[in-house]
């Protein structure tokens, strides 16, 4: 969730390091998994993480429609939701799902589930270093009250865990007849979590934050020892 009004002075203090963190993970995996994987492994991953960074337009235009329709007010608990849900965690999940679903999951270098994991988290970070940069120097203009340290620097961990979902399902579709079912189950699956983590922070409800974080990690862990266990038969 990037749109927060503040003031960037006040954001000086951790900028430096949440708008690099995201980058660096990328560095590290392109360099371990070039040297692991080869050239054109390692030239989708980069090719995953600019593309990450693209669909944020998604969630700039989404942010810009709501705010125009008054639909950024949060003054209601259906705001909320809707703001949570629709706004920020739809917008931003879509437009990660159609830069991985269709650009980069199909592409060869991806054999197995865990190749597809490993892709979507890329593109994650792609659009992570891109909608924090918009939110470090407040590029956008909805108010909203909550901690924006907090948010900051667990952005990025947040959108890898709601990486790991998506690529998951996503990535078990490439090779399953299920395709639809399974992409469907990527999407709104890494929206479900997205949203939860989105009302969290809005409703300012910690605890649940705290449940959900612990909960959602066990989850991930699950999903990519499945991933990294699992070779499925291609379905063509």
């Amino acid at each position: 969730m990037t749109g927060i009004s503040i003031n960037p002075s006040n954001m000086r203090p951790i900028a430096d390091f949440t708008l690099f963190l995201a980058p660096l993970i990328a560095l590290i995996m392109y360099f371990y998994f070039r040297k692991r994987n080869g050239g054109g492994f390692s030239r989708l991953l980069l090719y995953s993480f600019i593309a990450g960074g693209a669909g944020v337009v998604v969630l700039i235009a989404a942010e810009a429609i709501s705010a125009k329709l008054g639909l950024s007010e949060l003054g209601s608990l259906k705001r909320i939701l809707f703001f949570s849900f629709i706004t920020i965690g739809g917008s931003a999940e879509f437009g990660k799902f159609i830069i991985f679903r269709y650009f980069i999951v199909e592409k060869k270098e991806i054999r197995k589930p865990i190749d597809a994991i490993t892709f979507s988290i890329m593109t994650a970070l792609g659009f992570s270093a891109v909608a924090l940069l918009f939110f470090v120097f407040n590029l956008f203009n909805i108010q909203i009250n909550f901690p924006p340290t907090l948010y900051a620097f667990i952005f990025v961990p947040a959108n890898i865990l709601f990486s790991v979902i998506m690529g998951f399902f996503v990535g078990m579709a490439k090779f399953l007849h299920a395709r639809i079912v399974y992409s469907l189950t990527g999407l709104f699956g890494s929206l479900f979590f997205h949203g939860i983590f989105n009302f969290c922070l809005l409703t300012s409800d910690f605890k649940l934050l705290s449940l959900f974080s612990f909960g959602s990690t066990l989850i991930v862990l699950i999903l990519g020892l499945k991933a990294a266990y699992t070779i499925p038969e291609p379905s063509n």
